[in-house]
């Protein structure tokens, strides 16, 4: 391994140390960084052309990202808050301007950039709203990046008001969106069972107290005609086994929650 796939593994960015160790010798990054190969940001700080936006400001401040930035990178739900979140040791001398600091003790994790996916699952337990941190989690625990018993060891020495945000994780949100339906049907009573298997239709996103099967589009859904013919099958095939069904989008689940439970609560026959 060259010292530049190393950085690559990194995500990008590393110490003057985590490139000696495989193998770079100082005259190496002098050439590199005339020929604009890397960047050294900082003292003993170097980056690739791989590291851009949020995680290069966060290099350049001597932060990584944290809460829900970082669970963006993992590829997790973030919710609705686009500023971007780092995590800054104590003996920092001065705040970013620009980042919302979470003052604790940096972990040993490779990566500069960003904080370990325990350490993100635990910040974003802390920071986010219960509501962000459960849909986070279900994410996670959705993607096999945790196990439930995972999670609840991550979150163990948190404040009570924090594990207990592990007991409402799920498993069965392929999205974020997903997550946030299930946690508000559960929140008005509603039993909801989730990636239920229906023969001669497939898996459905959710089953509403054991009638209404719903299914919810994701903000890219119908990019192409064929998924769009797909959809109206599914539908069609639930429709001809008697069942009754409810399709909406991830929009309408984020932004117009109130009229989704009024619909589901019309077809259920009863108020939410």
């Amino acid at each position: 391994m060259t010292w530049m796939n190393r950085l690559r593994e990194l995500g990008g960015a590393a110490t003057t140390h985590q490139l000696r160790m495989a193998g770079a010798a100082p005259e190496d990054l002098k050439r590199a960084v005339r020929g604009g190969v890397v960047e050294r940001v900082r003292r003993g700080v170097y980056v690739s052309p791989l590291l851009d936006g949020v995680a290069l400001e966060a290099v350049r401040a001597g932060a990584r990202l944290s809460c829900v930035s970082a669970c963006a990178s993992y590829g997790l739900w973030s919710g609705s808050d686009r500023r971007t979140h780092v995590t800054l040791s104590p003996q920092s001398r001065r705040a970013p301007p620009g980042l919302v600091c979470h003052w604790r003790p940096v972990e040993g994790h490779p990566e500069l950039w960003r904080v370990s996916l325990a350490d993100c699952l635990r910040s974003v337990a802390r920071c986010a709203d219960e509501e962000t941190a459960v849909a986070a989690f279900d994410t996670a625990l959705a993607a096999g990046q945790v196990s439930p018993s995972g999670l609840r060891r991550i979150l163990e020495d948190l404040p009570k008001a924090a594990r207990e945000r592990a007991a409402l994780a799920r498993a069965g949100s392929d999205s974020g969106v997903e997550s946030l339906a299930r946690q508000r049907l559960e929140r008005c009573g509603r039993r909801v069972e989730q990636q239920v298997h229906v023969r001669g239709v497939g898996r459905v996103d959710m089953r509403i107290d054991g009638e209404l099967y719903l299914e919810i589009d994701g903000y890219a859904f119908h990019s192409d005609a064929g998924s769009f013919e797909r959809d109206r099958l599914r539908d069609s095939a639930l429709a001809e086994l008697g069942h009754r069904r409810l399709r909406v989008t991830a929009r309408q689940v984020v932004e117009d929650w109130q009229n989704v439970e009024a619909a589901i609560s019309r077809i259920l026959g009863r108020g939410g």
